[in-house]
């Protein structure tokens, strides 16, 4: 089965990349991780879980872009982020990685939730910098984002589809392919502008 997936196009710039697990079945904005496998322990550090406490569950994710900027999704920002947790393996918990707090937050000025998904990034500030190596930039020229090229999204969200299926405990990732944005518009029946790109791939599931 084919699945379609809008990215904020700075989010996906990036090597990794995760949204909340909602309960959402709208095609075009399912926060999952299907037909993925577990990320290796050390590996995609750069990736960082929003969290209300130091220890508490991921709600969000992002991507360590400096040593003290997170690179997140606009619409997590009313979920209230107070720390990041960056280079957990796990969705939860203080036993690896690095639990910063979050000091402010800088949304896109012409992110509106009217307009599903444009412009919809924001970027935090921390409160000491990380250690941890930051994810390398995508080509500013958009060299990178060439129709049928692959890339990997990485988060700990749902697994399974459905209201009830639960969120990862493990980091994990999937591959999937990059699509025109025209492709995308008449795939998922929605508005897509500059500001986004497009992936879609197979679902290596038997149930979906």
């Amino acid at each position: 089965m084919k699945f379609t997936s809008v990215f904020v196009a700075a989010i996906a710039a990036l090597a990794a990349t995760a949204f909340p697990a909602d309960a959402s079945t709208d095609a075009a904005e399912r926060r999952l991780i299907l037909g993925g496998t577990t990320v290796a322990k050390g590996r995609k550090t750069y990736y960082a879980g929003m969290r209300h406490t130091a220890d508490g569950k991921n709600f969000c994710g992002g991507t360590l872009i400096s040593p003290i900027h997170v690179l997140t999704a606009s619409h997590c920002i009313v979920y209230d982020i107070r720390w990041v947790s960056i280079g957990s393996h796990y969705n939860n918990g203080t036993q690896d990685g690095e639990q910063i707090k979050v000091v402010s937050v800088m949304n896109h000025p012409n992110f509106t939730e009217n307009l599903r998904f444009s412009n919809d990034f924001a970027i935090l500030e921390l409160e000491v910098p990380s250690s941890i190596k930051p994810a390398k930039l995508a080509k500013a020229d958009g060299s990178d984002f060439k129709d049928g090229a692959t890339v990997t999204t990485v988060g700990t969200g749902r697994t399974s589809e459905g209201t009830t299926a639960l969120a990862g405990h493990e980091l994990q990732r999937v591959e999937s392919n990059l699509i025109t944005n025209e492709q995308c518009a008449s795939d998922g029946k929605i508005t897509v502008d500059d500001s986004m790109i497009c992936v879609a791939g197979q679902i290596r599931c038997p149930d979906c």
